[in-house]
């Protein structure tokens, strides 16, 4: 059987070719995401251990709270008075206070570099003279003397147009500053730390420009040679004071490693989905393929079993097959995963995340599981057929047109899809909706189990959706649009299975689609009502970032402006959870910035006290005078009074502090945004005008009218969807090549038909437009029910992420049109080769053929 079955799978190997592909292509992408997983874990592993191979002992405050969502932790600073004190105790060699805070180079032409709120961060740090403290080497210039004096990472200066001796602005507390580069440097081996845009100033100027003086985010120690990292971060714990820590410099490579891993596993996640997307429907094209092969091969498994083999045989012959497809399509698909690898990499890189590796790294493990998931992915896929081969009675040997069991009735099959359906249903709302712990798990088995439903009930709709799609074609086509429209009826499984694989694809695109238009619209509409100004000077400088708020006050005293507000952000420990707050004057900001107070008092909101959106109050049992518990990373435990309660959180979102309150407790003082409404009877073109005159001493500062700002706040959408459209593509891609290979495999099948309707006088051209035709109707069969799919996803999510802030839901009419349409381009198509080959059939040959 064996010999068989490879005499077998020879014999037909350009059958298998389009279906091996289509897996070859899924674990390519699921191969090139885990190796780039491999790649970025070593990569940063490797640096973050050269970085701190000189540190023995790291002396820093302990976190005062975890960051939102399980970010990094937040800690205030330790004193410098601290450092001669570390530095009395036997066994410390030297001990330097490390700074780090928001920094932004503007490079030639005025530019701004990096983008701290959608790419790696812009950061600042101070120069140290002790090499095994200092991670930046110098490939050109010499290090900072002056104040005014700093080294930038290459990668900056490459993509700033800056070289050694030029004079630039760097973006920092307080006023912009001049400053000359004196050197250019790289980050270990790496042209700059992950990306982000680094300026090294002295040790004095990092502590005034980008933390505070007297204070150092850390203090970094070398130890004598024979004490171990343990014993000296024990000697120096016993004399630090109470709220700071000594850990070794092993442990505090460790703990980086291990948040990068973090903060990158979302990535990963996010590229393994669309792996798994892709190997689902590739799978499905696997089931269709093998179920019309076992339905060709019914006289010759009959055969087989006259002959004496046993049904167990014959399902082995057909596993096996199924196997060494998988198998060989697994080892094509783990070589291209090195170059999809690449690829992603490359992509990474365009959105400001540089990995500083040179090539990539291939782990056996990654290849094992690549190779694991491609045979199983094969192997599942064509257990239903092989069983179905299993149970053709050694009689269809004699026969013509005998097929093995047929699955499922009708009925059984409408009840088996509806109940999975169903259960797909109610899994996802849960997930959405239940306020469980791991949502993620009980969405994602929802979305499937929906798909599965969906597939399985496609059998029962797919004739008379093929009727209804079809119905114009006899009238635009004649007989050619008839024999399209009966073909895609006569074999509703075949035309189900075929357009299932497409459903998963056009629904995925079609949810991303009503998704992000909701979110846009959702934005719109929160700006035009949540914000009553008109214009915008927006920093891009993310959270803990900004301009000088001196800008907001000299754009105050404008003639042509009314009202000038500073929107600060910051990120607290409110009621026990790490969270995003906003911060302004209450007496400006709240004049420009609606936010519908319920209860309280605009006028109470000191810098004891903080306000709250209603949905939270309630969920929280707060009301006003409630004594709320705070933490903050500079002044660490705090209780906040409840002043205000607000009921429109689109702009506010859900706390809110005086510009007082942000000042006690934080230490960067940044304004995010400044807020302008322009004085009455002034134009706004003359207020930009005059706005732009003070915020061009600020670079970086983007001015915007109201719409302009709407626009800048719905962009990072758009380059989410295109990144998303082009991952889709691959099940897509995957998706046509199932249409095209059944539509081949159904020609070797009706192959008489072929003959017989050539020779009562269809012309070659009709031949093909009957294929092209009936490919198009199975295409958007799969669209349609995609679709269908899809708005029912977008609206699940729109509506579990009112409370986010999506509170719009709005169906893109245009853009699914538009997927409509290509779906009937590309399936006609993916029609092209096998209607070629059918209408090159000999017509006599195939008259007589079996």
């Amino acid at each position: 059987m064996f010999a068989t079955t490879l005499k077998s799978l020879l014999a037909h190997r350009f059958r298998m070719l389009a279906t091996a592909l289509a897996i070859a292509l899924g674990v390519a992408f699921m191969a090139g995401t885990l190796v780039l997983t491999d790649t970025m874990r070593q990569t940063f592993d490797n640096l973050f251990a050269d970085v701190y191979r000189g540190t023995d002992v790291v002396v820093r405050v302990k976190a005062a709270f975890e960051g939102p969502q399980g970010g990094a932790d937040l800690r205030g600073r330790v004193d410098a008075a601290l450092i001669p004190r570390v530095q009395a105790v036997p066994g410390v060699s030297v001990a330097e206070g490390g700074v780090f805070g928001y920094a932004r180079l503007v490079g030639k032409g005025g530019k701004a570099l990096g983008n701290p709120t959608t790419g790696a961060p812009v950061l600042g740090t101070a120069w140290s003279d002790t090499g095994a403290l200092n991670p930046f080497n110098l490939v050109a210039g010499a290090p900072p003397r002056a104040d005014d004096e700093v080294v930038i990472d290459k990668k900056s200066a490459g993509d700033g147009h800056l070289a050694v001796g030029d004079t630039t602005t760097v973006l920092v507390l307080g006023p912009p500053q001049r400053v000359r580069i004196s050197g250019i440097a790289r980050f270990g081996n790496a042209d700059s730390p992950g990306g982000a845009t680094t300026v090294i100033f002295t040790r004095a100027a990092a502590q005034r420009l980008v933390a505070e003086p007297g204070k150092f985010d850390s203090i970094e120690i070398v130890g004598t040679a024979g004490v171990s990292q343990a014993e000296l971060a024990h000697r120096i714990g016993a004399v630090l004071p109470a709220g700071t820590e000594a850990i070794t410099g092993k442990a505090i490579t460790a703990e980086n490693q291990s948040a990068i891993r973090k903060a990158l596993s979302f990535f990963n996640t996010f590229l393994l989905i669309f792996a798994v997307i892709a190997l689902l429907v590739g799978g499905f094209m696997m089931f269709n393929t093998f179920a019309i092969t076992v339905a060709q091969r019914t006289r010759e498994n009959g055969l087989l079993r006259a002959l004496g083999a046993s049904r167990r045989q014959v399902l082995g012959s057909v596993l096996i097959e199924a196997f060494l497809v998988g198998l060989i399509a697994s080892l094509v698909g783990m070589v291209a995963g090195v170059g999809v690898a690449v690829g992603l990499k490359n992509l990474l890189k365009a959105t400001g995340v540089d990995i500083p590796a040179q090539g990539v790294v291939v782990r056996p493990g990654t290849e094992i599981i690549a190779l694991v998931v491609g045979i199983g992915v094969t192997v599942v896929a064509a257990l239903s057929p092989a069983r179905r081969a299993a149970k053709v009675p050694p009689v269809a040997a004699m026969q013509l047109g005998v097929a093995g069991g047929t699955g499922y009735g009708s009925r059984q099959r409408i009840l088996v899809g509806a109940a999975v359906l169903t259960a797909g249903v109610a899994s996802l709302l849960w997930g959405l909706f239940g306020g469980v712990s791991q949502p993620v798990r009980l969405v994602g088995a929802g979305a499937l189990l929906v798909f599965f439903g969906m597939s399985v009930l496609g059998r029962s709709v797919a004739s008379p959706l093929s009727r209804l799609i079809g119905a114009p074609l006899p009238r635009l086509r004649g007989i050619t649009g008839e024999i399209a429209r009966e073909n895609a009826m006569r074999n509703p499984g075949r035309t189900a299975a075929s357009a299932s694989a497409l459903m998963i694809g056009v629904g995925l695109v079609g949810f991303i689609t009503i998704f992000v238009s909701s979110a846009k619209a959702s934005i719109d509409h929160s700006i035009s009502s949540g914000f009553t100004g008109d214009i915008v000077l927006d920093t891009g400088g993310g959270v803990g970032g900004g301009v000088d708020p001196a800008l907001a006050e000299r754009v105050a005293k404008l003639p042509e402006v009314a009202v000038a507000a500073g929107l600060r952000q910051g990120v607290a420990q409110i009621g026990g959870a790490g969270t995003f707050l906003q911060a302004g004057d209450p007496a400006t900001l709240l004049s420009i910035m609606r936010i519908d107070p319920r209860e309280g008092s605009v006028n109470d909101l000191d810098a004891g006290s903080i306000a709250v959106y209603d949905k939270t109050a309630r969920d929280k049992r707060w009301t006003i005078g409630s004594q709320i518990p705070a933490v903050f990373a500079k002044t660490g435990p705090r209780t906040l009074r409840l002043a205000l309660i607000y009921s429109d959180n689109t702009q506010a979102g859900n706390y809110l502090l005086s510009r007082s309150g942000y000042e006690a407790n934080f230490a960067g003082q940044f304004d995010s945004k400044v807020l302008i409404r322009k004085a009455p009877g002034v134009s706004t073109a003359a207020a930009l005008a005059a706005v732009g005159t003070v915020a061009k001493d600020y670079p970086g500062v983007d001015l915007l009218d109201k719409a302009q700002y709407t626009h800048n706040q719905t962009a990072p959408f758009n380059q989410l969807l295109a990144l998303i459209y082009a991952l889709l593509g691959l099940a897509i891609v995957i998706a046509l090549l199932g249409i095209a290979n059944t539509l081949a495999l159904s020609i070797t099948e009706r192959t008489r038909e072929v003959g017989l309707l050539r020779a009562v006088g269809m012309t070659r051209s009709q031949l093909r437009s009957a294929i092209r035709w009936e490919s198009v109707i199975i295409a958007l069969q799969g669209t349609l029910l995609g679709l269908a799919i899809g708005i029912f996803f977008g609206w699940s999510l729109v509506a579990a992420m009112h409370d986010q802030g999506i509170t719009v839901f709005r169906v893109p009419v245009i853009s699914l049109l538009a997927v409509v349409l290509i779906a009937a381009v590309a399936g006609m198509i993916a029609a092209v080769p096998p209607s070629r080959r059918a209408a090159k059939l000999d017509v006599l040959r195939a008259v007589v053929s079996d």
